[in-house]
């Protein structure tokens, strides 16, 4: 598209017709693929952060509350597959070769929590298929296949067995990697027959709580160089170290003293079980897989063990060279300027945060609900039930703005007369007229 103008030119007050090509807006096209192959199709401006895009594809799958435990992989030009930080720019991060061709990124769960949603579900059946999460033994791996059969394809039918699904979980495997028993076949359907009727639902629930209590449950696991015979987990208890000929190691939150990484090494330093300081180095395949070790570590250590994410944490940053420069004429400059952690809430705040928002959503029914309900009663009784029923509505509303529903508590006075809106804009309890010290949420029963 373009437009034209023209332009007087000198004393002849002739006019040149000049042509200024506008150009277009393109949008980026971002391909998301979910562990059930399900890809989604999402267009953001080209600067988008990648928490919208995120966003979009949680809201259409209605779990916007929980977007939080999700994150989105990408795989770089070597070939490693890393978590795209959802405060920067997408385009800083994947390489956009054109407006034409998509950005493909993938949607995987980046904190394990014991939600039982299908989209966990989903994620756990990967991990498990792909051993990153491993059974305890091979009992559990027949009751776990049998219940992914169940979730899938529903009770066991002997016309019509689910071998497709026995095979394709076959590579679900316990830690001790021991000969595959000769009868795991039957066992698998022994269990799979004690689920008969079970909800495919309930069937996906008894996955993940089976799984939840695995070892390695909602470790990220790294692998080190140059043997490769150690292996780093980042869990929700602190960093595991598996050796191939020693016991593994579990060094908790708490031991750790400090934790860095420069290029290709990780250090870590940290208390052992005699009260020493050690030193953990270890070297990685690139710098990127070290970078992403030590943001695994820190953002892991403020999601399950810390009441809330400190500021240390989300104000961290870098710049490139060019951000560099500007900033040593203009601090506040934002130009080159990349957050290392993409963390918001911790795991207490994010549940907290989806049980608000479902209280919300479900006290926002109950007035219109109230409303709708026809009377069944005549003459006196329907009077007197209909002055009750707008005793209790009024009862429920605030008495400041007469429209939401009262959801504060003014204290000490322990006056509940407002909602949380109005309660901000006020000093003083309406009722008493006396100062409160603090409006404190109130949560009314629903039922």
């Amino acid at each position: 598209m373009f437009r034209k103008f023209t332009q007087r030119t000198g004393r002849d007050k002739k006019f040149r017709t000049l042509q200024f090509y506008q150009k277009n807006i393109v949008e980026m096209w971002c391909l998301i693929s979910q562990p059930n192959s399900i890809v989604f199709e999402v267009r953001v401006d080209p600067k988008s952060i990648g928490q919208e895009c995120l966003e979009k594809v949680c809201e259409y799958l209605g779990i916007s509350n929980e977007s939080d435990y999700f994150g989105l992989k990408y795989e770089n030009s070597k070939g490693e597959e890393l978590w795209l930080n959802l405060r920067n720019p997408i385009d800083r991060q994947v390489n956009c070769h054109g407006q034409a061709n998509p950005v493909r990124l993938a949607m995987r769960l980046l904190f394990m929590c014991n939600c039982f949603r299908h989209e966990f579900y989903l994620h756990a059946r990967v991990d498990l298929l792909e051993k990153r999460l491993l059974a305890s033994d091979w009992d559990s791996v027949s009751k776990l296949i049998a219940l992914i059969a169940q979730a899938e394809s529903g009770s066991y039918e002997p016309t019509h067995p689910p071998y497709n699904i026995y095979m394709q979980a076959s590579s679900i495997i316990p830690i001790n990697s021991s000969q595959k028993p000769n009868d795991l076949l039957p066992k698998i359907i022994a269990e799979h027959k004690k689920y008969k009727g079970m909800k495919r639902s309930t069937a996906e629930y008894w996955l993940l709580k089976e799984i939840s209590e695995f070892e390695s449950f909602g470790e990220e696991m790294f692998n080190t160089k140059p043997q490769g015979n150690v292996m780093l987990g980042i869990g929700p208890h602190g960093i595991t170290i598996y050796e191939k000929t020693k016991s593994k190691q579990l060094i908790s939150f708490t031991n750790i003293i400090s934790a860095s990484s420069h290029r290709r090494t990780f250090k870590l330093e940290y208390l052992s079980t005699e009260n020493k300081q050690l030193l953990l180095e270890m070297k990685l395949d690139s710098s990127h897989v070290a970078s992403s070790l030590y943001r695994a570590l820190t953002e892991k250590h403020a999601f399950y063990s810390c009441e809330t994410v400190r500021s240390a944490v989300t104000a961290q940053f870098i710049r490139d060279l060019k951000g560099t420069i500007v900033s040593i004429f203009n601090e506040d400059s934002t130009l080159g300027k990349k957050y290392v952690f993409d963390i918001r809430r911790t795991c207490r705040e994010v549940y907290d945060n989806a049980r608000r928002a479902l209280y919300q959503e479900s006290a926002m029914q109950i007035l219109p609900a109230l409303d709708r309900l026809e009377c069944t009663h005549t003459g006196a009784d329907c009077k007197d039930s209909e002055e009750k029923l707008h005793r209790l509505i009024d009862a429920l509303t605030c008495k400041i703005c007469m429209d939401n529903q009262i959801d504060v508590v003014f204290l000490p006075c322990a006056h509940v007369v407002a909602c949380t809106v109005c309660a901000s804009k006020v000093d003083r309890c309406p009722l008493c007229r006396s100062q409160f010290a603090q409006a404190q949420k109130l949560y009314l029963p629903n039922g």
